[in-house]
Parts: structure tokens; sequence; C-alpha cells
């Protein structure tokens, strides 16, 4: 028997999506009247691909949440607990009008079947979301969690502690949570590729029953690095006599690997940098051979669901190139100047091999850039990056997400306030990548996406 509250909800919804009307919760101010317009761009299910548009009497930041039936805002189920997701979408108005396009790749996320926009706390206004673009994903098959950019030994706590111990905890315990099947990395979990980084993220991760994998990146290469304390520490259990029988190739320099998830087969290829030297068309990042083995390895798996990781991005292939995923270049002009050096050699193939397959799905860190900096750059966290092929996905620094101002000479780092990642949800036709808060627990949903598989 339906409550008298979800009777009323049933109503209100049925209104708003039969006679395309706005309807206010009780409670709603005169002196504060706003009326919300979205305009979805596609038919899929489950995307929130719109342009959000707020007219009001009382300028500000206007904030939209999801909300259940009930018009309550909308919790994730984190193993036996419920945690909030943040607003997807923030709309500042100026002299009664404003507007936001969202990423391409926004998610509703599932059970989200209302929206409530905001002004200073104050819920104004519900829209019931059309029927059509519900989400039905049906059931997980699994998931997996991905991080990057730890930097052992690189920040400290105001107590003199490592940054990165902390947050590499803390990060593997919400993914133990949610009952991930591995975590997967785009490298730099080290300052200068020093030992000790590296039996730091062994001694943590060997505590967890899922395996942590990772690549190597710049900041893992510098002076103190050496291949055989990588090969003693790090990727437990894909190398050596502990290699598990879910590695099903490693390459012939004893890095590269692939990882096939037991329950979907889905593949997981980790691909090595060799240098740390960018900016010049001979400072190649990977070598022949491991392009070889790379496109051997798609070819072979050209069937499969693929995500590959490497930790530095791609420029993007069209308009601006520092406005692909992984970058952004603010008002002043200025961008993360470490990108993969476009027209070098290796770069051209890769990117030749990325273009290729549209079934891989291509995960990079390096620039540490928060996630809603895609205020400046709405391609910054997923994208296609300007070519056909793989999608591109960009994972911020689980140490030390960056920020930067419109008119900022280059950023600021925010950690220990800051921490963020993805836990990433696979179902039969759809992937849902959903951006975290660890440091406060919750689901940023304006960093909560949708790609098909």
């Amino acid at each position: 028997m339906l409550t008298i509250k979800k009777l009323m909800a049933a109503i209100l919804a049925f209104l708003v999506s039969t006679f395309n009307i706005t309807i206010g919760l009780p409670g709603f101010s005169d002196e504060k009247l706003s009326r919300t317009t979205i305009e979805y761009l596609n038919s899929d299910a489950g995307s929130a691909d719109a342009v959000i548009t707020v007219e009001t009497t009382t300028d500000g930041e206007y904030k939209a949440y999801w909300a259940d039936e009930d018009f309550e805002k909308l919790t994730f189920s984190l193993g036996e607990t419920e945690i909030e997701y943040s607003e997807f979408a923030t709309v500042n108005t100026y002299f009664g009008e404003g507007s936001i396009d969202l990423p391409d790749y926004t998610a509703i996320p599932s059970g989200a079947k209302n929206i409530l926009i905001t002004l200073d706390g104050e819920v104004l206004e519900t829209i019931a979301i059309p029927t059509e673009k519900i989400s039905e994903r049906g059931e997980k098959i699994y998931s997996f969690g991905s991080i990057s950019d730890l930097h052992f030994n690189r920040y400290e706590l105001e107590s003199g502690d490592d940054v990165a111990e902390t947050t590499f905890d803390r990060a593997l315990t919400f993914f133990d949570n949610a009952g991930v099947t591995l975590v997967a990395m785009p490298g730099d979990i080290s300052t200068d590729g020093e030992k000790e980084a590296f039996e730091a993220f062994n001694t943590i991760s060997s505590k967890y029953d899922f395996p942590v994998y990772t690549t190597t990146g710049n900041h893992d290469l510098h002076a103190k690095y050496e291949k055989e304390n990588w090969l003693k520490y790090m990727n437990t259990g894909a190398y050596g006599e502990e290699r598990s029988e879910q590695i099903i190739n490693v390459a012939d320099n004893g890095m590269d690997f692939v990882y096939k998830e037991a329950v979907s087969g889905d593949i997981f290829i980790f691909l090595n940098q060799t240098s740390n030297n960018y900016g010049l068309l001979w400072n190649a990042l990977l070598e022949d051979s491991q392009l070889d083995w790379l496109q051997s390895q798609l070819e072979e798996h050209a069937d499969d669901t693929v995500y590959l990781f490497f930790h530095t991005f791609l420029n993007s292939a069209k308009g601006n190139p520092f406005m692909g995923t992984g970058n952004l270049q603010n008002k002043l002009g200025w961008a993360y100047p470490l990108f993969y050096t476009t027209g070098a050699n290796d770069e051209v193939r890769l990117r030749e091999l990325l273009r290729e397959y549209d079934n891989v799905t291509f995960f990079n860190g390096h620039s540490h850039w928060a996630y809603h900096m895609q205020a400046q750059n709405p391609n910054l966290n997923i994208s296609k990056n300007g070519e056909n092929g793989a999608t591109f996905v960009h994972v911020s620094s689980v140490s030390s997400p960056r920020v930067s101002a419109d008119y900022q000479i280059l950023w600021s780092g925010t950690d220990p306030e800051m921490s963020e990642g993805y836990l990433v949800e696979v179902y039969e036709n759809t992937v849902v990548l959903y951006g975290i808060d660890f440091v406060n627990g919750r689901v940023l949903a304006y960093a909560t996406y949708q790609s098909e598989k």
C-alpha cells in the first residue's frame, strides 16, 4: 500500500511528465523564484547529455541533484552503507538567467527518478526525469577501482606523515567496501623511483584480497629507479613464480602484461613508459618492441572489452591540442606542459593503434587535474579525444588533485583536502564510471559517466 508521500510523489511525477510543467516542493519561497528547463541532446537511456537553463528572480549558484521517486536526494550503496551523491550540475545565473552544457558522457545514475534544483541549500524546483531516459542497465557483472599519481615521499601532512600512505589505504578501503575485483592504476607511485616507495605500495596493497596493478609513470623512472625493485615489490601476481592464472600474457620486457577478469573475460592491458623525457620528437616514451606487443594484444582481443592503462595522456587530435582528455588550458593560456610529444614516432604509432579499436578504453593519469576542472574543458575527464576509435579517460590524482582558476598562473595543489579516483561498474552493454571523493566518502555526480561497451 502506497504511503501518502509516495502517492503525492507519483501524482507530481505524472503531472510533470504529462504536461511538461515544473512543480515546487512544499516550503517553496516566493522570494526565490526559478524556472529550470532541461534539453536532453540524445534519446539514450541513462544519458544526461543535456543543456540545463535556469531563469530566476534571484541570481546565484543553482545546484542540481539526482533524487529518487520520493524526491529525496539519491544515495549510493557502498556495501551496507549509503553515501551521498554530490550535485551533478552547477548553474550560475547573471541578470536572471544561466545555463550549462553537461559533458557528453554524463550519466543518470540507477535509481534516479527526479531532479532537485537548489539555491543555498533550499529546494526550489523538482523535475521528473522522462521515463525513456531512466537507466535500465541490468545486473552489474563486476566492478573495479582506478586511482593514479600516488607519489610516495612527495607530499607531507602537517603531522609529517606521508600523504600517500593515508590516501592509498583510504582509497583501497573504499574499493574493498565496494566489492571490486581489482584496482588498476596508470602510474606515478613514487617521487624519484625510490625503492622505499615501491615497498610502501607493496605493504599497503598486500592487506587487501584483490590485486592492485599499475604501470610506471614518469616519476617512477627518475634517478633512483631500478627495474629489479619494481619487479620485486610491484604488481604482485603479475611477475615471476607468483604469477596469477589471470595474467595471460607478459611481454618480453618482463614489465608489460595482460590481465583477464575472471567473471566477464574483459581484458586489462598495463603498458609501461620507458622514459621520463618530454618535449622533443626523439623523446620516446615507448619502445618499438612494446608497440609491436601492444598491437598483437589489440589484434588478439579485438572482440573483447579492453581497458588499457598508460601514464601519459595524448593531446587532442582536433581543435586546441591542450583541450583533450587529460588536460586543459585556462583563459591565461596555462596548460599542463608534459604531454606525450605530438608527432614523435611512438606517439604517432600509439595514436594510430587507438584509432583502430573502438573496443578500447584508454586510462591515463599524469596531469593531476581535479574532476571539477571540466568546467574549463568539458572533454577533460572522458571523450574520444577528437578521433574515432578508443575512448579516453583521465584519472585524477589520489594524493594531490590540481586546480587552476581562469586567469591563474600554473596551478594549485590541494593535498590533503582532495583525493579522487573512479569506481567503475561494468554491465552487459554499459560501463559506468563514478568519480569518487575519498576524503568525504561521496560520489561526484558531476564526474559520473556512462560509456557503451
